[in-house]
C-alpha cells in the first residue's frame, strides 16, 4: 500500500460569518446585546432539546448562540452591523467588547490508502512473530513485557497496553463513559457496533450522520470499537468497547466543515456531558496566535468534566510545521502520531508557540487498522494525527472509568502523567509520550506459614493468651 497524507489549504479559507466570543450560560443576554446594538436576531441552542441545534439552523437566518460553550455564529449584512458588534460589552468579560474572528473551514486530518481489506491480520501477526522471534526487544519493552502483550491485536493497542495480559492486569472497557468522537460521522450498520449505545447528531446542512467519508467510523472504531470484531477474524482494533458512543458529524462527506458546525458539535457533546470529547480535525496555524472561540469552548468544558482532545496536523513532511487550530489552544490537549517504532511520525506537527501550540501526548498513527464503512470494506488501515487521537481519547475513557475524580484537567494530567516517554525524541515533538492505558502489575501472593495459623489465627491467639 502506498499512503498519501491529505495536504490542507496553506491559507485559511473563510464563509462570510463571524464567531462572537462571550460568556457561557448567557443566552438571553446574548440575544438581547446582539438584537439591540446590531440589529439581528439569533437564535439560541438552549431553543433545542438537549441542545441539539439543527443544521439548518447554524446556515440560516441572522446566527445562532451556543449557550454551554459562549460562543455566537452571526452572519451580519454589511460593514456598519461588524463594527457595531465590537463594542457589544454585554457579552464580554471587559468592557472593551467581544472577541471576533472570522469563521472559518477545517478539515479530517488522516492519511489515506487506495485500497482497503477485509480482517486486516497479517500487518499484526507479523509483528507479533517478530516480537515472539527476537532475542532483544523493541526499544521501551522489556522482554517480560513484550511476551505479556496479547496477540490478534493491532499493533496501536500492544504499544499503549490497552491489551496488556498477565502479568499486568487491564480490566477497564469504558463503561458508564460517554466519548463523542466529533468528525464525518459513522457508519450505523456497520455489524462491529451491533447493540451499542449510539447517539448520533448531524451538524452539517443536508447531511445525515451516515459516513459516506471513512474518517469519521474510523477514528470512532479506534476509540471504541468492539472486544472482538463481528467476523471473527478480524484483530481488535478498539479501546474503549463498553463506553457509550456519541457520533456528532461536523465534517461533510467529503472531510470539510465550518467552525460553526463544529462548536455546534462541542456545545452538543458538553450539554450531554461527555467525558470525553475527540476531534481528529483542523486547519493550518497561520501565527503564533490561537482561536479564542475554541479555547472558550475549551474551558467550558473542563469546567463541567469534558475534555477535549484534537489532532496536531499533519503538515510536517517537508519541514517542520506547528500544531493545527484548534489543537493548539491552550486548553485541547494537542496529540501527535508514533510509528510502530515509537518515532515521530514525519508528517506529525511539533511544537513551535509555547506555552500554548504545543504537543502534549502521542498515540499510535501510522498503518493504524480500524472500521469503515461497509461499503468501502468492513476494515482498513489509516494514517495521520487524526488515528493517534481516538487511541488518547478511548485511553481517556478507561482511565475516567476508574475513578470519578478524573474529569477535566485531573484527567488531562492523569493522561501525561501515565504516559509512556519516548526515547530519542524531544517533548516538543512527542509531548509527555506515548498514551498508556491503566494497569496494575499482578502481584503474586504467597503461601503463609505454618506458624502463621498458630499465632494469629483465633484459636492460636487463645492458646497462646492460656500458655502466658
Amino acid at each position: 500500500m502506498t499512503s498519501e497524507i491529505f495536504e490542507l489549504p496553506k491559507e485559511p479559507e473563510y464563509t462570510g460569518r463571524m464567531l462572537v466570543v462571550g460568556r457561557p450560560h448567557k443566552s438571553s443576554e446574548a440575544q438581547r446585546a446582539i438584537k439591540n446594538a446590531v440589529g439581528l436576531n439569533i437564535a439560541s441552542s438552549r431553543d433545542y432539546e438537549g441542545q441539539s441545534v439543527t443544521a439548518e439552523s447554524i446556515e440560516s437566518g441572522d446566527g445562532i448562540y451556543f449557550d454551554e460553550i459562549g460562543v455566537a455564529v452571526v452572519t451580519p449584512s454589511d460593514a456598519d452591523q461588524l463594527g457595531r458588534m465590537t463594542t457589544m460589552s454585554a457579552l464580554a468579560e471587559s468592557a472593551e467588547g467581544p472577541v471576533l474572528e472570522p469563521e472559518q473551514m477545517m478539515y479530517a486530518l488522516g492519511g489515506d490508502y487506495s485500497d482497503y481489506v477485509r480482517g486486516f491480520r497479517d500487518a499484526t501477526n507479523a509483528l507479533a512473530d517478530r516480537y515472539a522471534a527476537a532475542e532483544s526487544w523493541p526499544e521501551g519493552i522489556s522482554a517480560a513485557e513484550a511476551e505479556a502483550l496479547a496477540v490478534g491485536t493491532t499493533w496501536g493497542l500492544q504499544k499503549t497496553r490497552t491489551v496488556a495480559s498477565s502479568p499486568f492486569l487491564q480490566g477497564r472497557t469504558g463503561r458508564g463513559i460517554k466519548v463523542c468522537v466529533l468528525d464525518t460521522g459513522m457508519d450505523l450498520n456497520h455489524p462491529d457496533f451491533a447493540g451499542r449505545n449510539i447517539t448520533s447528531r448531524s451538524f452539517v446542512p443536508g447531511e445525515a450522520v451516515q459516513d459516506q467519508n471513512r474518517h469519521g467510523t474510523h477514528c470512532i472504531g479506534t476509540a471504541c470499537g468492539p472486544k472482538e470484531p463481528a467476523d471473527g477474524t478480524t484483530d481488535r482494533y478498539g479501546v474503549a468497547y463498553e463506553a457509550d458512543i456519541f457520533a456528532g458529524k461536523v465534517l461533510s462527506n467529503a472531510g470539510s466543515g465550518a467552525d460553526g458546525w463544529i462548536l455546534a458539535g462541542i456545545n452538543w457533546a458538553v450539554a450531554s456531558r461527555c467525558e470525553v470529547i475527540s476531534m481528529s480535525l483542523g486547519a493550518m496555524a497561520t501565527d503564533s496566535g490561537f482561536s479564542q472561540a475554541y479555547e472558550n469552548a475549551a474551558l467550558a468544558a473542563l469546567n463541567v468534566g469534558s475534555l477535549i482532545v484534537a489532532a496536531a496536523g499533519n503538515d510536517s513532511r517537508f519541514g517542520l510545521k506547528p500544531v493545527s487550530r484548534p489543537a493548539n489552544s491552550p486548553s485541547i490537549m494537542a496529540v501527535g502520531a508514533l510509528d510502530q517504532n515509537l518515532r515521530r511520525a514525519a508528517f506529525s506537527n511539533v511544537t513551535f508557540h509555547a506555552p500554548h501550540g504545543k504537543v502534549d501526548i502521542s498515540g499510535p498513527g501510522v498503518d493504524v487498522l480500524s472500521a469503515i464503512p461497509v461499503a468501502m470494506g468492513t476494515h482498513g488501515t489509516l494514517s495521520g494525527t487524526s488515528m493517534a487521537t481516538p487511541h488518547v481519547a478511548g485511553i481517556a475513557a478507561l482511565i475516567a472509568e476508574s475513578g470519578a475524580s478524573y474529569r477535566g484537567s485531573a484527567l488531562w494530567q492523569r493522561l501525561v502523567a501515565t504516559a509512556e516517554a519516548v526515547s530519542g525524541e524531544p517533548a516538543g515533538h512527542v509531548g509527555s509520550g506515548i498514551v498508556q492505558a491503566p494497569y496494575l502489575r499482578n502481584v503474586i501472593v504467597k503461601p503463609l506459614p505454618w506458624w502463621w495459623w498458630k499465632f494469629f489465627s483465633p484459636s492460636g491467639q487463645a492458646t497462646a493468651q492460656a500458655a502466658e
